[in-house]
């Protein structure tokens, strides 16, 4: 049962009739109960690993807080301390911490999502290497990662580190740190919530709000309506244009990358409303997880427009600390040596978009396409800061102007262009498949304007819906840059915000595309 079927919904408002009905300091449980249950309906059966998850992070997490008390109390009741011995005592604190946090956290969470997600796709490499060495291979696993877990793999990591570094304090009621874990709406694609920013929220009893109520279900509303108009009618030519790749022109398979990159963003920005939407219902305010990414002026702009708690989770907890390492360090004054005072600057910085990409595109699935496109993005972002000082003086010389509205326009196309060709790694089955659907791209591209070469499988009136839903979409994104539709909305008549809120379910139900189950999963939940 996904988040965006009748059932579900069902479930939900009955959750939020409980919430609302329990004593404040009880709802937190609710939020728990219901977490657990959702869990359980998505026909998820491995509760096993949230578990070793949630005991290990109560653990490691509490002990790097005793630790942390301990120090303090011995800084404040010994005076006769010298500055050195302070230092040695803070230095083998962190010692201590760090032992937890590593074999605590890294090396247990992170090593069950390795064995369970990536094992296989080590093991099949590995044994390639022993075919060639003659050496006997070895059976592959079988293993399955459970839903999600990737999503709080990461949102658990970044709780141990905060409280590492200690910007928090540990939660010691190890039910409160399961519902931090497991909260449902955000459990299968997000958003990667911040210990500081989420758990008060979710530990606090909120009270009805009128506001609250109205603006999470425009919220939901409008994220059906980027699902089932958008997104999942658009699915089916997209499937079309990559299954049938060895046939179709690269002008084809070009336009095919462009729908994917309309369609994974109505789907997963779709799905974020809705989520966003339920939270706010009950009060609790996630993170944003778009802000209008097809707009970037640039690939950098882009990824911190997009899927931005992952962004900034990559940002934080590894390009961060890769860029100031003591490798990072030794690469840059090398750098400099060789290649200047310009490129020594830089090497820290490539060392750690390297790292960043490759993890992120690994992140995102176990396989060589995956790591490709994301190596593809860091490298085109590493590329841009390297020619940026030439690209300054090239445009100074044509006086160009950064706040032109031409050239605005042309760097979003552009950057809005490059995105789209990267979905030749993940629109494609294989990395064989993609490296195919490149050759076909630049050595047959044949542009031609005909419904078979440019909609192929499609119906004309499901490409008039296409085209209102993108249209609307547009039209939304634009209002948004001023201010927000919903406060727009706020200023209405009552009876005209109606009309407005009934019409957008009309459309949502008259021409979204629905199946026996409401509608389909979504894109996301596969990583």
């Amino acid at each position: 049962m996904t988040v965006n079927t009748v059932p579900f919904f069902v479930c939900f408002a009955i959750s939020v009739l409980i919430y609302y009905a329990v004593p404040k300091r009880f709802r937190w449980m609710v939020l728990l109960g219901v977490s657990l249950l959702f869990y359980h309906l998505m026909g998820v059966d491995n509760f096993i690993y949230v578990i070793i998850t949630t005991v290990t992070l109560v653990v490691s997490t509490g002990r790097m807080q005793r630790i942390d008390d301990r120090l303090s109390r011995e800084l404040k009741e010994t005076d006769g301390l010298t500055r050195e011995e302070k230092k040695q005592r803070k230095a083998r604190a962190k010692t201590l911490k760090r032992r937890w946090l590593v074999l605590g956290v890294l090396f247990v969470n992170l090593g069950i999502l390795l064995v369970l997600k990536y094992g296989d796709f080590f093991i099949f490499n590995f044994n390639r290497i022993f075919q060639l060495l003659g050496l006997n291979t070895v059976n592959q696993l079988g293993f399955m990662a459970p839903l999600g877990m990737s999503y709080y793999t990461l949102q658990s990591i970044g709780y141990a580190l905060e409280v590492y570094k200690g910007k928090v304090k540990a939660e010691r009621n190890p039910f409160k740190v399961l519902l931090f874990v497991t909260y449902y709406p955000q459990m299968t694609q997000g958003p990667i919530g911040r210990y500081p920013d989420l758990a008060p929220q979710l530990f606090r009893g909120h009270e009805f709000s009128y506001h609250n109520l109205s603006y999470g279900c425009q919220r939901i509303l409008w994220g059906l309506f980027k699902k089932v108009i958008i997104a999942d009618r658009m699915k089916p030519l997209v499937t079309t244009i990559f299954d049938g790749y060895a046939d179709a022109s690269g002008f084809t398979l070009f336009m095919g990358c462009v729908y994917m990159a309309l369609q994974i963003y109505a789907d997963f920005s779709g799905y974020t409303d809705i989520v966003l939407g339920m939270s706010q219902i009950y009060g609790i305010r996630m993170s944003e997880n778009f802000e209008r990414p097809y707009f970037a002026n640039s690939l950098s702009e882009f990824w911190r427009r997009w899927h931005m708690s992952l962004s900034s989770w990559f940002r934080d907890y590894v390009f961060y600390p890769v860029s100031i390492s003591h490798a990072a360090s030794k690469l840059g004054k090398w750098g400099k040596k060789v290649f200047g005072s310009y490129m020594g600057k830089m090497f820290p910085v490539l060392l750690a978009l390297a790292t960043v990409w490759f993890c992120t595109g690994f992140w995102h699935d176990a396989s060589w396409r995956y790591i490709f496109w994301g190596l593809g993005n860091g490298g085109i972002i590493a590329l841009s800061f390297i020619l940026q000082p030439q690209f300054d003086k090239m445009k100074n010389a044509v006086h160009i102007r950064d706040d032109a509205w031409w050239w605005r326009g042309f760097t979003i196309l552009r950057t809005f262009f490059i995105v789209a060709i990267l979905k030749v790694f993940p629109g494609a089955a294989s990395t064989q498949q993609s490296l195919g659907i490149i050759r076909q791209m630049l050595f047959h591209f044949q542009p031609a304007f005909s419904m078979d070469t440019l909609f192929p499988g499609m119906e004309t009136y499901e490409l008039l819906y296409i085209a209102f839903g993108l249209l609307v979409l547009f039209c939304v994104s634009l209002l948004q840059i001023k201010m927000p539709v919903r406060d727009r909305l706020a200023k209405l008549p009552f009876v005209v915000r109606w009309c407005v809120y009934f019409l957008l379910l009309a459309f949502i139900l008259g021409l979204g595309a629905f199946d026996s189950d409401m509608v389909g999963g979504f894109e996301y939940a596969q990583f």
